[in-house]
């Protein structure tokens, strides 16, 4: 019996128009609140974001946010594992550094509370920022912010490359760079998202696993790139889209019938609930 069903949004949940039929999912979550199947969306982007997605239902599921640094139920806090601002500051260096000027158009510094650009980042890379993140914050230079000045706790730098470079090179190249604490998993849209090697969605997974007592055979999770491959991998009712790689349709269990232009997450949950 299904009692947990946590899906990916970019991609998957939502269309190539970031929109989803919301008449449908709320008749499908009233049907899961009734079976008593916890609802999670996990995603890369923010909590704040995410809760402005599923406004009507806010409170009643949960998410991970962020890859997996933070977990939430409802508008209740369940873990962050943040990353320090040395560890920021040292990332922007190893970025000067191993990519020449020009190779990346967007870093952006997540927290728990908001996100963190430097405020000469150009108008329309902002705009698109802006979508994924909220709160927005400009700030003098990422490569010397504070924790203690901003109030907050960092959690992942989202690192964008240029269209038209070799995205899977660079991802490549930044990997090797990393120190081994720090770990980076591709969100599509040829950024990166780096952050501790202990915050992914499976980790995220597992602690609203522990919270709710739920076992792995009763959870069905929906991806499409490589940052959901740890919770594709983790249960024998996993899908990836129709839509995704051949690589992430060859790890799940499943793949649906319906890509995400066509409802295929609901349509999936409509056949299974």
């Amino acid at each position: 019996m299904i009692k947990m069903v946590a899906v990916d949004m970019d991609g998957t949940f939502l269309n190539d128009e970031r929109k989803y039929d919301k008449q449908l999912f709320l008749s499908l979550f009233k049907r899961m609140k009734a079976r008593h199947i916890h609802f999670v969306a996990a995603s890369g982007s923010q909590y704040q974001r995410l809760r402005h997605e599923f406004a009507e239902v806010a409170d009643q599921m949960d998410y991970i946010s962020q890859n997996g640094a933070i977990v939430h139920s409802g508008n209740e806090l369940q873990h962050i594992e943040a990353i320090s601002d040395e560890q920021v500051h040292g990332v922007i260096d190893l970025l000067k550094k191993t990519f020449e000027p020009g190779l990346i158009n967007q870093e952006v510094v997540s927290g728990l509370h908001g996100t963190y650009v430097n405020r000469d980042m150009d108008p329309e890379v902002l705009k698109i920022v802006k979508y994924y993140y909220r709160p927005v914050i400009g700030v003098d230079n990422l490569a010397t912010i504070a924790g203690n000045k901003v109030k907050d706790q960092f959690t992942k730098l989202a690192i964008s490359f240029t269209p038209g470079i070799n995205f899977d090179s660079a991802s490549a190249k930044l990997a090797k760079v990393l120190p081994a604490k720090l770990t980076n998993e591709t969100s599509g849209f040829n950024t990166d998202l780096v952050g501790s090697v202990d915050a992914t969605k499976r980790s995220g997974i597992r602690i609203l696993q522990d919270h709710y007592q739920i076992a792995d055979d009763e959870l069905m999770t929906f991806g499409d790139n490589e940052n959901d491959l740890s919770m594709l991998t983790m249960t024998p009712h996993s899908f990836a889209m129709k839509n995704a790689a051949g690589k992430i349709q060859q790890s799940a269990a499943h793949v649906t019938q319906f890509d995400n232009n066509h409802n295929g997450v609901l349509e999936t949950l409509k056949m299974a609930l």
